[in-house]
């Protein structure tokens, strides 16, 4: 999409579609409007593949003619050759994602997924990133209340992010990423023993390409990002001893 798209609304639409899309391949492109503009990807393996030179919508297809064949090589990619198990849905697991922010809604989502995965060991009743995302406000709540001196605000939005980490983790164990968001949630609670396990844990399933870096997203950008945060979160455990 265009960074000068002239409704602003589509914007934060186009947004909502990347957030609230499962696909592990998903990518969210800006073309800038100027025509020698940088290029500019939310996340990519090769930034080098399509230039950016402006223009928006269907406009796009003259100054970059290859993304027909990109957007058909994704298609055929994740639903031919793919379909796996179908992935959460995130409008269908809106209720339960909404449960997150009530009182004792983690432990009653906990208890859900757990009645479901005896019915389906494989089922997911959301997705990966849509929990991430609510977990990351506690975190961002927590840390400007911590700022504004209400420490015992901070630490229960702390606490309720390390609570929403460790049922997303229970729900993609495999995840590099969820182990990592919960290593980061323990280091800012003080709990450096808890911070250092799940952070070394992540940086041992980065390293093994054994599994994609979460359901949600495997780009090399994205593993540099990740591998970067857990890095730091491990260097200022090591400053702290």
């Amino acid at each position: 999409m265009a960074d000068d798209d002239e409704y602003p609304p589509t914007v934060e639409a186009m947004e909502w579609l990347y957030v609230t899309s499962s696909s592990p391949g998903k990518k969210f492109v800006h073309y800038s409007a100027a025509q020698d503009a940088p290029w500019i990807w939310y996340e990519t393996s090769d930034a080098s593949k399509v230039p950016a030179k402006g223009g928006h919508g269907t406009d796009m297809f003259k100054p970059h003619p290859e993304l027909p064949g990109i957007i058909v090589d994704w298609f055929v990619t994740t639903l031919i050759k793919t379909p796996g198990h179908a992935p959460a849905d995130a409008l269908a697991s809106a209720a339960i994602l909404n449960q997150l922010w009530t009182s004792q809604g983690v432990a009653r989502v906990k208890q859900q997924l757990m009645e479901a995965r005896q019915r389906d060991p494989q089922v997911q009743l959301w997705p990966e990133v849509n929990v991430d995302i609510i977990g990351e406000d506690h975190v961002r709540e927590g840390e400007s209340e911590k700022k504004a001196g209400q420490v015992g605000e901070a630490r229960m939005q702390i606490d309720t992010a390390i609570e929403i980490f460790k049922l997303n983790l229970l729900a993609y164990p495999d995840s590099a990423d969820a182990h990592y968001n919960l290593a980061d949630a323990y280091l800012k609670n003080g709990q450096k023993d808890l911070a250092r396990q799940y952070a070394e844990k992540a940086l041992a399933m980065i390293d093994s390409h054994k599994a994609p870096l979460s359901s949600w997203s495997d780009t090399e950008q994205r593993r540099a990002e990740i591998r970067s945060g857990v890095q730091d979160t491990l260097k200022e455990l090591n400053a702290a001893h």
